[in-house]
């Protein structure tokens, strides 16, 4: 890890299976961040989380004995106003299926904001979080809408801030993400609608664009390397950008030394592999 400080401007790191878990933070983590701040290395928490607020996402990282500053996250949640506002969305009819957080994004970014009773109503659907809603319900009528709507000649927006299939709750415990719910929305539009590109799911989070551009933005740098669990989030996200990628032997990976990467198509190995948080 004092490696990397000093071969990049910044260091980038995944949440998530990389620093905690849901019980808590992982090993050499909290020495990790505090010896950065000491050292006055530059660094952000770059999570594709859109269900939590910065405010609490950092309370979140201080329960969990990982202290990190609102400041040093960038989430695919902050992105979501920025994307309504630059597409034109503001004040347009908009269902987020959510945490009260994610709403609050949408409404950031002046979204018309409508209850999940009034689907049929909606122009812009926000598929932000796994959890807060009944999700076998609102899916059905996502999907029943979206057919009227595009059936009636209309236009309709899918957004989904967060890309990840699974994330890890625990040691060796997984859960859904929110794109295991939108896969299920795009199939079934498929066989409805036929494969259309404006029924696809814009994503904002790894390994999308987006997010990293936010992360040069505000590192000032694009001299940066991503440190992350997931080959098809986090390391193929910063090798499409061109930044430097680090893969760790936690979370959701199934690499357990360098022999492991030769296997690898080029846009899922990463420059570097990391076996301890030690610095």
């Amino acid at each position: 890890m004092r490696e990397l400080a000093r071969l990049y401007d910044t260091l980038l790191f995944d949440s998530y299976g990389v620093l905690v878990n849901e019980t808590g933070g992982l090993p050499g983590a909290a020495q990790l961040i505090g010896a950065l701040e000491k050292e006055g290395v530059s660094y952000f928490i770059v999570t594709n989380d859109a269900s939590r607020s910065l405010r609490s996402r950092a309370r979140m990282f201080e329960q969990q004995g990982v202290p990190v500053a609102a400041a040093r996250i960038i989430n695919s949640g902050m992105l979501i106003p920025v994307y309504l506002r630059s597409n034109g969305l503001a004040g347009r009819p908009t269902v987020v299926l959510g945490s009260p957080d994610a709403v609050d994004y949408a409404r950031e970014g002046g979204a018309d904001l409508i209850g999940v009773e009034r689907m049929d109503d909606a122009e812009v659907f926000i598929l932000a979080d796994d959890g807060g809603f009944d999700w076998r319900p609102c899916l059905r009528d996502l999907v029943s809408a979206v057919y009227r709507r595009v059936s009636d000649g209309s236009r309709c927006h899918l957004l989904l801030p967060n890309p990840d299939l699974i994330y890890p709750t625990g040691d060796r415990e997984y859960s859904f993400g929110a794109a295991g719910l939108a896969l299920m929305v795009e199939a079934a539009l498929q066989r409805l609608l036929g494969d259309r590109p404006d029924l696809k799911f814009t994503q904002l989070g790894k390994p999308f664009a987006p997010i990293l551009e936010e992360a040069q933005r505000r590192a000032g740098t694009g001299d940066m390397v991503l440190i992350g669990d997931q080959l098809e989030t986090d390391i193929a996200g910063a090798n499409a950008f061109g930044i430097g990628s680090v893969v760790v032997t936690t979370g959701i990976n199934r690499l357990r030394s360098t022999g492991d990467l030769s296997a690898l198509p080029g846009n899922l190995r990463p420059d570097f592999l990391l076996t301890s948080l030690d610095y």
